[in-house]
């Protein structure tokens, strides 16, 4: 056989919860505040975080519940001083208390749901993947992306997992390898390092909760020809991974989806954010960035046709 025709492209898949919204899974945060039992008992008895989000639910500070914890953090600083002791330590309490009331809704949620069937698109979209040699970092705290791998069964489904194949970067509310529920402080949910929030507040910081070792995250990373973004908003939460995603990059291929003209649009002027603007950034490095609406049917044609084009481009660099 052809070496070229033996020749393998390598690929990070990048999966936020638009992914598992695709799945028909109410998993987003607007769900959580309408849906959660545990978030309305925890404002009705006391919890200041959440009755902030429970009040304030329908305005832009809670979008994103991770941006609105920053947000609500640096409000607390400002109305109780720097280093308030009691301040912060209530407020360290019920943010673990939130952190608990969305594992408990996701657990819920998942395991009662009839939803778990791929929208047809997302079903047809990955299937154009599996002409690479993939890894995926979830950033979903759902196991649904093990249905996209292989190895042990999940929940008594035909979901499967192979801890090789998936990085659960913050985290899983199930243990594969157990075969039982994580306790609910495994999840990471906070805010970016370069969130800046005062010292007493250096619990909402990620990197100081249980996470994937990140220097093996960039070497995997730095290893990839490939590059698909599905259901990431890449919004200033996760400036960390995404913007050492796009650094340094030469020869590569990005491909990444928004669904709706809006969301994507959204999502490419973030990315223009961490390339110093997308046409320079694929000019220069000789890189090439795909954006594909993946509400249209025309986004599985265009998936097929942009890992295509870049096999025969890839292929005759190769010959030279």
């Amino acid at each position: 056989m052809d070496k070229l025709a033996r020749q393998t492209f390598k690929a990070m898949v990048f999966l936020g919860n638009g992914f598992d919204i695709a799945h028909g899974y109410k998993t987003s945060y607007k769900n959580f505040y309408e849906k959660s039992k545990e978030l309305k008992r925890l404002s009705q008895q006391g919890n200041r975080l959440c009755k902030h989000i429970i009040d304030n639910v329908d305005g832009e500070l809670w979008m994103d519940l991770e941006y609105g914890l920053y947000e609500y953090s640096k409000q607390i600083t400002a109305n109780d001083g720097i280093g308030n002791k009691q301040s912060s330590e209530q407020f360290k309490t019920e943010f673990k208390e939130l952190k608990n009331a969305l594992f408990l809704y996701l657990k819920e949620e998942i395991s009662t749901s009839k939803s778990g069937n791929p929208g047809y698109w997302v079903g047809k979209i990955s299937q154009e993947w599996n002409c690479l040699d993939y890894q995926i970092v979830s950033f979903n705290y759902t196991h649904i992306v093990a249905a996209y791998s292989a190895d042990a069964k999940l929940y008594n489904s035909n979901l499967s997992f192979n801890k090789e194949k998936i990085i659960f970067q913050h985290g899983s509310i199930y243990n594969p390898e157990k075969g039982t529920d994580n306790p609910s402080d495994y999840i990471v949910l906070g805010i970016d390092d370069i969130q800046k929030v005062e010292k007493a507040h250096s619990f909402l910081y990620k990197s100081r909760q249980k996470i994937f070792n990140i220097t093996d995250l960039m070497n995997y990373i730095n290893m990839k020809d490939v590059y698909i973004i599905y259901g990431c908003s890449m919004g200033s939460t996760d400036d960390f991974y995404f913007r050492k995603l796009f650094e340094g990059k030469k020869n590569k291929l990005f491909i990444i989806y928004g669904y709706g003209e809006k969301a994507l649009s959204d999502v490419m002027d973030n990315v223009g954010a961490y390339t110093g603007g997308i046409n320079p950034y694929q000019i220069d490095n000789k890189n090439e960035i795909v954006p594909i609406d993946c509400s249209l049917t025309d986004a599985v044609s265009k998936t097929k046709e942009a890992l295509s084009l870049w096999k025969v481009r890839k292929t005759e660099a190769f010959r030279v």
